[in-house]
């Protein structure tokens, strides 16, 4: 069982319900409003929190994903994706992700063209 397929979701829920206490405790501490105005405003934060942990988490999985399947090295993903070589670190054959989160679609934009450009037969 591939348990790698749901850490975008685990993830997720995880952050939604942090955030969701967190929005709640706030709103009924804090702002002293109603328990169900407080339950709806930390629902509206927990669905916004799970949404954008969810990207995080899967673009996070896809661009290492992408990088181990063609053995990409830091040199060729600054190629790449137009940054920098020391953007992209390789500790003990893994890619660590130190860039923005905010260049994170970027770069799988351009991994996920390269996929496309260069398809390995699966043969087993």
């Amino acid at each position: 069982m591939n348990l790698n397929k749901y850490f975008p979701v685990i993830y997720a829920l995880i952050s939604a319900l942090i955030s969701f206490i967190a929005a709640c405790f706030i709103c009924l501490r804090t702002f002293h409003l109603s328990l169900p105005a407080s339950v709806g405003i930390g629902a509206i934060f927990a669905i916004f929190f799970y949404g954008l942990s969810y990207f995080r988490g899967h673009a996070s999985q896809e661009i290492k994903r992408i990088a181990f399947k063609y053995q990409l090295s830091d040199e060729q993903l600054a190629q790449i994706t137009g940054m920098k070589a020391t953007d992209f670190p390789i500790y003990h054959d893994r890619l660590q992700l130190i860039i923005p989160k905010r260049k994170w679609p970027l770069v799988l934009d351009a991994l996920q063209k390269y996929e496309k450009s260069h398809p390995i037969s699966d043969k087993n």
